[in-house]
């Protein structure tokens, strides 16, 4: 009873965990549950009510179980047996022991009804005694949840841009390329200043990301944890990483204004070249960035940038957080982005568009397989390649560590 029982609580935390990992994933990204992950919690919540009622109704059964053993306890008493002498007894010979079957149920007799400890430890050197060594065959061995999963789930850099819906597999995206014009009036009645619109279309193209598995009804009907639990959830990390790693890698190629920094690298360079790429994106497009793109290594040399008296030049760069805003720029720090990128530019010239159908299903009883699938629909589009800007030599950290070599002013 208790094995079936530990049966169904592990499989209702299994559930429970599959709806828990739904509902969060759609808070990370910061939106609403879509109506594929509405029919999985749907049917994964039908499947728990239904676990519920089964594990208190045998939860009842154990306690009526357990309680009609403690009444039984309590009417017949275990005689304590107190032992001495040597710690290994000698090997017990039936036939010395009981000559005749006489001799057995007397000794039965003593010690049942008489409670003769001499009697009672007679029959237990007698008792064959049964240890989990003696049956590892039955023994079950357990599975301790949650599975250990290594993959990124989340998208950092595609939840710093803008994010809109995916019209169509291939679309344009009008772009004003001249404006109208306002000037001063030269004199009354003299003419004022006139300049046509033009607006051109930047052409978009998605991409799309798709996999599948078929797993059999043998490994749906029979796994704990459930396996497609781990599957739907498994499919929706990849496939939120391998966008994010299409994102990022496509942003890293459309930049192509650079401010490099020359060796050694100090603060004093690293303020200046950060100032000079920011002068770059405003002369271009007109608005100030707002962001720096890091890689992890990147990330690693910023936090270890000292002033001149000894401080770290961005002291929120801790580790174990990548959070902070060096000289006011939002940091996005993503392992998708390629070795030594360092970028400075307006998040809102950056755009990704998307269209996700989700987890996909059908049965096929012929093999008795299940046929499982995730799909998206993708496209990254720089809107103006003008507004961001690449820091080149940031990724080496200087060369000796004195402060002549890794200072700030000096």
């Amino acid at each position: 009873m208790g094995r079936y029982l530990d049966r169904l609580n592990e499989e209702f935390d299994t559930v429970t965990e599959g709806i828990t990992v739904i509902v969060d994933r759609a808070a990370d990204e910061n939106r609403d549950v879509n109506d594929e992950e509405n029919a999985i919690i749907e049917r994964e919540e039908t499947r728990r009510s239904e676990l519920q009622k089964a594990i208190e109704h045998y939860s009842g059964i154990e306690q009526r179980s357990g309680k009609v053993a403690e009444l039984r306890g309590r009417v017949m008493s275990v005689p304590t047996v107190k032992r001495s002498g040597p710690d290994k007894a000698p090997e017990f010979n039936w036939s010395d022991e009981f000559p005749t079957v006489g001799d057995y149920a007397i000794t039965v007799h003593r010690a049942m009804v008489d409670k003769d400890p001499a009697a009672v430890e007679k029959l237990e050197r007698a008792t064959a005694h049964q240890t989990l060594a003696d049956n590892p065959g039955i023994i079950p061995k357990p599975v301790m949840g949650p599975v250990i999963d290594t993959i990124r789930t989340n998208r950092p850099f595609i939840q710093s841009i803008v994010n809109r819906p995916l019209p169509a597999g291939k679309f344009d995206r009008p772009r004003v390329t001249q404006h109208v014009a306002v000037d001063i009036q030269a004199s009354e009645k003299a003419l004022t200043a006139s300049q046509k619109m033009l607006i051109d279309s930047l052409p978009v193209t998605a991409a799309t990301f798709a996999g599948h598995l078929n797993i059999s009804r043998q490994d749906v009907k029979w796994t704990s944890p459930s396996i497609l639990s781990l599957v739907y959830s498994d499919f929706a990390n990849v496939y939120a990483g391998t966008t994010d790693n299409y994102a990022a890698e496509a942003f890293a190629a459309s930049v192509t204004a650079t401010q490099p920094i020359t060796a050694p690298l100090d603060g004093a360079k690293l303020y200046a070249a950060i100032y000079d790429a920011a002068a770059g994106v405003l002369g271009a497009v007109n608005g100030l960035p707002d962001t720096l793109w890091v890689s992890p290594d990147v990330w690693g040399t910023l936090g270890g940038i000292f002033t001149g008296n000894g401080t770290p030049l961005f002291s929120q760069l801790q580790p174990g957080s990548t959070a902070g805003n060096p000289m006011g720029l939002r940091l996005v720090v993503d392992a998708n982005f390629p070795a030594a990128t360092a970028i400075v530019g307006a998040s809102s010239f950056a755009e990704w568009f998307e269209d996700v159908d989700g987890l996909m299903q059908v049965g096929e009883p012929d093999v008795l397989g299940q046929l499982v699938g995730y799909a998206g629909y993708g496209a990254f589009l720089n809107t103006e390649p003008g507004a961001f800007s690449k820091l080149t030599g940031v990724a080496s950290m200087a060369e000796g560590s004195g402060d002549d070599t890794n200072a700030f002013g000096r």
